[in-house]
């Protein structure tokens, strides 16, 4: 199968990268900067360059392709685009190529649903695109995936330093996923009929059993310093009267998930555990790091 990877830079991009050539797939990847493929090059066929948010520079992004496969998602803060610029607009431009194209099928990787989640604008913007998508009249798959492990490496670094915050009593609970696991999933839409599939992690984990798992993988002692809930949610309201849209509506979903239970159906099965054992011993992957960046994962 001709495969289209849009988001192929970013953390699941690359994976879905990696997933897809193993299968046999010919992938033609988009990216705003090639440069930026390079831990995944082996596994490319075929670039396409383009922005996104740009709808006339994707033309042809689709042509001959079978499927197409999106983790666009915004990454970091300093944008000056808006997850309605990107989750929600970027994907669209991109539906709308493969619908002019005659793709066959589009794979979209949402996020997590969680009723504390859904009204905070990026989970607005996705959602949103969803809707699209289901009244496009393609058949489609979306994905809908806990948090990443990557998206825990902060623990790992506060636990290097010898301390780490978690805010109430970190009883807050969350069953993260690999991108690996997430990559798979994303492979296998592409010869299913099913329209939704919500991923999690093997452990369902309290956000102060995390903290414990990544000390015991540095072999050290935990010191966790717990800081009342109240001063998050109280800076979050903060936070929505003083910064732009492009900052809060990305924010605030990492902060809100530190204070809510965010719980998928297992189905992943690799361990979180391992992750910190692996990165311990000898740090995250190079091309498996997520740094702040001012561009879509695109």
């Amino acid at each position: 199968m001709r495969v289209f990877v849009a988001g192929s830079t970013g953390y699941l991009g690359r994976h879905i990268v990696r997933e897809l050539k193993e299968r046999g797939h010919y992938v033609r990847a988009l990216a705003r900067d090639s440069a930026r493929l390079a831990p995944v090059r082996y596994a490319v066929d075929d670039v396409f360059t383009a922005d996104a948010t740009v709808p006339e520079a994707l033309a042809g992004c689709c042509d001959g392709i079978d499927a197409v496969v999106s983790a666009i998602g915004l990454v970091g803060t300093r944008s000056r685009q808006t997850c309605w610029d990107v989750d929600y607009g970027a994907n669209r431009n991109l539906l709308e190529e493969a619908e002019r194209a005659g793709v066959g099928k589009f794979v979209y990787s949402s996020v997590v649903r969680a009723p504390a989640l859904e009204k905070l604008q990026l989970v607005r913007a996705k959602r949103a695109f969803e809707q699209d998508l289901r009244g496009c009249g393609m058949a489609y798959t979306i994905l809908y995936p806990n948090g990443f492990f990557s998206d825990f490496d902060e623990y790992l670094g506060m636990a290097r330093k010898g301390r780490v915050f978690v805010f109430g009593d970190g009883r807050f609970r969350i069953n993260p996923i690999d991108g690996t696991d997430v990559a798979a999933a994303a492979a296998d839409a592409l010869t299913t009929d099913a329209v939704e599939v919500e991923l999690g992690g093997p452990d369902v984990l309290t956000h102060e059993q995390i903290a414990r798992k990544a000390f015991h993988a540095l072999g050290t002692t935990p010191r966790i310093t717990r800081i009342p809930a109240w001063l998050l949610t109280s800076g979050l309201v903060l936070m929505r009267r003083l910064t732009p849209l492009r900052v809060h509506g990305i924010v605030e979903f990492p902060l809100t998930v530190l204070t809510h239970d965010v719980l998928s159906p297992v189905t992943g099965r690799r361990h979180l555990a391992d992750y910190y054992r692996q990165a311990a011993a000898s740090g995250p992957a190079v091309d498996d790091k997520v740094t702040p960046s001012d561009r879509p994962a695109v």
